[in-house]
């Protein structure tokens, strides 16, 4: 396997009229793909209402702040666990949608998805220089099972993913314009940035660094400096939120995030992560995964000799092909580093999601010469079986989901084997269920409950609450008609002090179905 040539600068300037409009014509079928999935509505999770609530308080004048549902005094907390930059860029859009804060993340969503798949273009451009090439992977992206998922919630990773890869647009065009630092100061700037979208972002600045020094074709001397100085300059800027992180909790991620460290599961997470790459490619259908998986290996040993007997190891010595397996396999390990405290959270697509288009930038080079001629042979049947499976596996996705939003409300996207991501919008049946359960109450209504409180506000307006106290003290001047929604088998202390003053408080229970959903994400 023989790769095309780099040219020493691939300027979007000489990108054909006609991959362009392939690209556009690309996003408007998967944006028309993802409004057929979910009739233009886009899903919630607990972290959904939780950039929701800071949103609120950023439009509110509230800057970096959240509700305070553990108790009634003082009412706004410092927004800690998440970072702000997501929450504040829905309460900037807030006028675009009329000041309805539940549809910005219909809005937001297509536009983050656009800037993804064209940054996804743009490098695929730079580093093969075939717009053919450049098109093809973009509008791969924008159907892939991850970018389904991802762009059909209200999640931060919808402004991480498109930043992330417009920070490699950048280190890779300071490396084609002989090294100008001005590109890798705007590399670092972003990567820098992306801190404020997620604390996982902190990974990607010794990845930087690193990408500096191995791919540079400067004198050492020099690289040290310029990977220094971009890890500085990146740092600099994620430095006043780590701060102010560490003043307020101790940590700079906000938390120490609980639970008992397992440092057995990194094995386990591992082969979680590749099963969750490969089902990337075979929707999770094991009849496909079954028939197909072994000759997409054999195809692929196949023609790895052949480029072995050829040019021996030197096909996969250009960055065209480690550097972006770097930037995947770097967030990868720091993520099974961070899950050794995560014992209640299962890996996901979600997870791998962020990470996911730098394997497609990594076949880019692949891509390109399996298409360099018009020979049929092993490469291009290999190649446009994997593309046409991911294609498949993102149509798929958003074929299923749209029957169970028809079928009865909710979209369920899938997050892995058997498992899809619990919808909490309040026209689920689950969230209708819980509403239907606690009545009409108003908006100074006290709610005391075991669920979780932001979720039971969001579907009441009332002011809820999960308290940490074991007692009912600050909650004595309750009004009459405040309410005890509880659902665990036993009552917590701070409920039975409570019902203590029987004549103010009523307890209720959730009916039907509203139970069992309510500790999900």
């Amino acid at each position: 396997m023989t790769l095309n040539p780099i040219p020493p600068v691939a300027s979007l300037r000489a990108i054909p009229a006609l991959a362009m409009v392939l690209v556009l014509v690309a996003l408007a079928v998967a944006w028309g793909l993802m409004h057929y999935a979910v009739g233009g509505r886009v899903a919630y999770t607990m972290d959904s209402l939780t950039y929701r609530d800071a949103a609120l308080q950023f439009a509110a004048g509230h800057p970096m702040q959240s509700s305070n549902v553990t108790a009634q005094a003082p009412k706004l907390r410092p927004l800690l666990n998440w970072p702000p930059a997501y929450p504040a860029l829905w309460a900037s859009t807030l006028s675009l949608a009329n000041g309805n804060v539940d549809d910005v993340p219909a809005l937001l969503n297509p536009v983050l998805l656009g800037l993804t798949t064209l940054a996804i273009f743009g490098i695929c451009h730079m580093v093969t220089g075939n717009s053919m090439t450049a098109g093809a992977l973009a509008t791969v992206n924008a159907f892939t099972p991850t970018s389904m998922i991802v762009y059909g919630h209200a999640w931060s990773e919808t402004l991480f993913i498109p930043m992330l890869l417009l920070a490699y647009a950048a280190f890779w065009k300071y490396r084609i314009s002989q090294e100008k630092f001005i590109w890798l100061a705007a590399a670092a700037v972003l990567v820098g940035s992306i801190n404020w979208v997620r604390y996982a972002g902190v990974v990607f600045l010794p990845i930087l660094g690193f990408s500096v020094l191995a791919a540079s074709s400067s004198t050492l001397g020099k690289r040290i400096v310029h990977a220094a100085s971009a890890m500085l300059l990146g740092a600099a800027l994620a430095i006043p939120l780590w701060l102010r992180n560490w003043q307020l909790a101790g940590n700079i991620s906000g938390s120490a995030r609980g639970g008992i460290p397992r440092f057995d599961r990194w094995l386990e997470d591992f082969v979680t992560i590749i099963d969750l790459f490969e089902h990337c490619f075979f929707s999770f259908s094991m009849v496909l995964r079954a028939n197909l998986e072994i000759p997409i290996l054999t195809g692929a040993v196949f023609v790895a000799y052949k480029a072995f007997r050829r040019s021996g190891i030197q096909w996969l010595r250009p960055p065209e092909i480690w550097l972006p397996m770097i930037w995947l396999t770097g967030y990868l390990l720091f993520l099974l580093y961070a899950r050794k405290i995560q014992t209640t959270v299962d890996l996901d697509l979600r997870m791998v999601a962020v990470v996911f288009p730098f394997l497609l930038l990594a076949m880019a080079p692949a891509v390109s010469a399996a298409f360099s001629n018009r020979l049929l042979d092993t490469r291009k049947i290999l190649v446009a079986l994997m593309l046409g499976l991911l294609v498949y596996a993102g149509l798929d996705q958003a074929s299923r989901t749209h029957r169970n939003y028809a079928f009865d409300g909710i979209p369920r996207w899938r997050s892995a084997f058997g498992l899809g991501f619990r919808e909490l919008r309040d026209t689920s049946p689950t969230s209708r269920a819980i509403k239907e359960s606690i009545g009409p109450v108003d908006a100074s209504t006290i709610i005391l409950t075991d669920y979780r409180a932001l979720y039971i506000r969001y579907l009441t307006g009332a002011k809820v609450y999960s308290p940490e106290d074991k007692d009912c003290a600050q909650w004595a001047y309750a009004s009459t008609g405040s309410l005890l929604f509880l659902g665990g088998a036993e009552l917590p202390a701070w409920a039975v002090d409570c019902l203590k003053e029987k004549s103010r408080w009523r307890l209720l229970r959730p009916a039907g179905k509203a139970a069992p959903s309510m500790y999900v994400d």
